[in-house]
């Protein structure tokens, strides 16, 4: 039985669904919940632990886990289910033969009942929620006149292995292209000339709606007559086609922001 309504509890873990803090949050969650007895975790040394309450005490210890199968091929995923033991010791059963609950403190089974109900459903955050396996009387203490049992509960998460950081090369210099001349300016045409590589260097990158008249006053054709890099903003003139070296152009085109990004640079430069 619960000594309190439970109306709920958040528990957020320091680290991710380790052993360490599974156990932690289901040792908070009995005190949560009945504070008639001790609740703790496991000793060290149980050989040396002595029950020193008065009416009892309930001990978390983590029994061991079970591995599913494969969920993945290309990294190691599987389903691990967790279980842990809490050991009640409690100096009452909780009934005497032939009468009423012996004494008025909670017996053993009271607050087996008790750790049942505040255990079952209880999900810790990256985990599914907790359920009991199996209760079992272990002993009882003679000289002290203690009885112990175990109650068994399990939950499931999931293992992954380890991520590894990719051997890429590190980031030393980075160019976005704005799209769609959202903030385009465009350039009347000028005269610009061809190289002996048969190219033209433009002022701007990331260019479009180029327009090119040759010396003569036709336009030339995209494709037949020269090619383009938009990006970089180079014109190219195509072999056999009107462009011959160290001739003269008259070029109009508009153009759209490049972002640049460089390595130890707080903001991209335009």
């Amino acid at each position: 039985m619960l000594d309190a309504a439970w109306n709920g509890v958040v528990f957020t873990p320091p680290t991710a669904i380790d052993i360490a803090t599974i156990e932690d949050a289901i040792v908070s969650q009995l005190r949560s919940q009945i504070n008639t007895i001790e609740i703790a975790h496991y000793p060290d040394g149980p050989e040396t632990w002595r029950l020193t309450h008065r009416v009892g005490a309930a001990l978390v210890m983590y029994k061991g886990a079970q591995y599913g199968e494969l969920l993945d091929t290309s990294a190691i995923i599987q389903e691990r289910k967790l279980e842990f033991e809490i050991s009640v010791m409690m100096r009452d059963l909780g009934w005497a033969v032939g009468g009423d609950a012996s004494g008025p403190s909670p017996g053993a089974y009271a607050i087996i009942e008790g750790i049942r109900t505040a255990l079952t459903g209880y999900e810790v955050p990256g985990c599914r929620k907790m359920y009991p396996v199996r209760e079992k009387f272990v002993k009882r203490d003679k000289q002290g006149g203690v009885w112990t049992y175990s109650s068994i509960f399990a939950l499931s998460t999931v293992a992954v292995e380890a991520s590894r950081p990719d051997d890429f090369p590190l980031f030393i210099k980075g160019i976005a292209l704005e799209e769609g001349g959202q903030t385009s300016v465009t350039l009347g045409a000028a005269g610009y000339t061809f190289n002996s590589n048969l190219q033209i260097q433009l002022l701007q990158g990331n260019v479009f709606a180029v327009s090119i008249i040759a010396a003569g006053g036709a336009t030339l054709i995209e494709g037949t007559d020269y090619s383009i890099d938009r990006a970089d903003g180079i014109v190219t003139a195509v072999p056999g086609g009107a462009i011959s070296v160290g001739e003269t152009v008259q070029i109009a085109y508009s153009y759209a922001e490049v972002a640049i990004a460089t390595a130890g640079q707080n903001e991209p430069t335009n």
